[in-house]
């Protein structure tokens, strides 16, 4: 097993002045999205440090995510249930038309088809290019089955929180805040495994897959982190994560780093949160100046982002 390499401090980017949503890398590592509550999305030259592009919505950013098939292209999604595109950092004029006003938790585009996965409020939706530019809602996902043990948890709501595609588009995995992890197949709806995660309440923050789509990294707002086998309901590895109080129990990204070797989360006790995996050890812990850092993005193997309550990231 390689020795772990430590990250160390490059930058610090300012330029937002409320809590940082979502932060997302470019394809190609040379761009990186940040979207805040205050509704402003920068995107950045991540190499310097330099801002590239300003612009301003009406309502809070939520979720971003770039095209791997069309390198400038940037989905944006807000709590208002706007879903605009912006190209190449220009001006945003373009769309996705889903019918449904609600805030955008997630959004993702699978890389062979082009299609773009939505959790839009209670729903989730998979969209496709109509036009140049033009996107529109062609398949709304039923609602996913209940779990089996909700005795501590009487919220039934229907949240995506992470999407992902998988098998060359024709999988879905939807991490759902109450519904633990569903897999989907895209063409019939049919549902094919669904993980009931293990710990009491059974909410799940956030989630991703690992790079070779075998494993999946939850947060459990709760004690950390654990790590499931696709379609299996018992974690093979739990890392240990405490919010510092209830107040600070929000949810935190987690996301996989140098191909499945150690996994990052954030942390309301001012830190960024690293472990070897599979062993588990904690083998780094980041500090931050701001009060919860929530919002984390990996590029390739070897920069590491992450945004704060302070507007710093």
């Amino acid at each position: 097993m390689k020795r772990f390499v430590p990250f160390t401090p490059e930058h610090t980017l300012n330029g937002h002045t409320d809590s940082i949503n979502s932060l997302a890398f470019s394809p190609t590592g040379n761009r990186l999205a940040s979207g805040s509550e205050d509704g402003s999305l920068i995107v950045w030259e991540p190499l310097n440090g330099t801002l590239i592009y300003r612009t301003v919505f009406h309502s809070a950013i939520l979720s971003l995510t770039w095209d791997p098939r069309h390198f400038g292209r940037l989905f944006i999604g807000c709590s208002d249930g706007t879903l605009a595109i912006c190209e190449n950092s220009e001006e945003s004029t373009s769309s996705i038309l889903t019918g449904t006003k609600a805030p955008v938790f997630a959004l993702t585009v699978d890389e062979y088809s082009g299609h773009v996965a939505i959790a839009l409020g209670s729903e989730i939706h998979i969209a496709k290019e109509i036009a140049r530019d033009k996107y529109a809602t062609f398949r709304i996902f039923p609602p996913p089955p209940e779990l089996p043990l909700t005795a501590e948890q009487p919220d039934k709501r229907i949240r995506g929180r992470a999407l992902a595609f998988r098998e060359k588009g024709s999988e879905w995995v939807v991490t759902y805040l109450n519904h633990g992890v569903v897999c989907w197949d895209t063409r019939s709806f049919e549902q094919h495994w669904q993980i009931n995660p293990i710990h009491s309440h059974q909410i799940v923050g956030h989630a991703a897959l690992s790079s070779d789509m075998k494993h999946i990294a939850l947060t459990n707002l709760g004690d950390g982190v654990d790590i499931y086998s696709l379609g299996r309901s018992h974690p093979d590895i739990r890392l240990e994560n405490q919010p510092l109080s209830e107040e600070k129990n929000i949810p935190m990204q987690v996301s996989w780093l140098r191909d499945g070797a150690a996994i990052v989360s954030g942390s309301a006790d001012r830190g960024v949160h690293i472990w070897e995996i599979p062993s588990g050890e904690a083998v780094q812990s980041l500090e931050h100046e701001g009060c919860i850092v929530q919002a984390i993005a990996v590029c390739h193997t070897i920069y590491l982002v992450f945004g704060s309550f302070s507007g710093a990231s």
